[in-house]
């Protein structure tokens, strides 16, 4: 084989190796946009449903807490304490209450959340995968 047609080859292989990394970086980041999408409008998608359930709820538990606050200042008084007092004690006992339970709440969902993983797993895996062949081509035409 003379120098000419082996120059030849190895810039036609090179220029197909060019070709092929191109397209599949193209291909990749198609991939990649793909699964942030997905994974875009499946956060989105359980963000409002979290919010109209919480407003929902939140509504319900105002009118729930005014009931119970009520009923705790009447129980106050029924035990004996003075009336004016057991006004403003009741509330603030189902208060203190119901703040801790929405610290413990809080606390919880921001665990999970932080847990939820943003990273594109079979990009990575894929490019991972690229990489590896991207190696044994050069190392074969070498």
């Amino acid at each position: 084989m003379n120098h000419e047609t082996t120059t030849s080859t190895l810039a036609s292989l090179l220029s197909e190796l060019r070709e092929e990394s191109t397209t599949l970086l193209r291909q990749e980041i198609a991939l990649a946009k793909a699964e942030l999408n997905e994974k875009a409008a499946h956060v989105g998608k359980n963000t409002l449903e979290l919010a109209t359930g919480g407003a929902l709820a939140y509504a319900g538990l105002i009118i729930l807490l005014i009931g119970v606050a009520l009923l705790a200042s009447r129980a106050l008084v029924a035990m004996g304490v003075d009336p004016e007092m057991a006004m403003w004690l009741g509330p603030v006992l189902v208060g203190l209450i119901v703040a801790i339970i929405g610290a413990g709440m809080a606390m919880k969902a921001k665990k999970a959340m932080s847990a939820e993983k943003l990273i594109p797993h079979e990009t990575v895996e894929s490019l991972k995968e690229d990489k590896r062949w991207i190696q044994r081509k050069l190392s074969h035409n070498t």
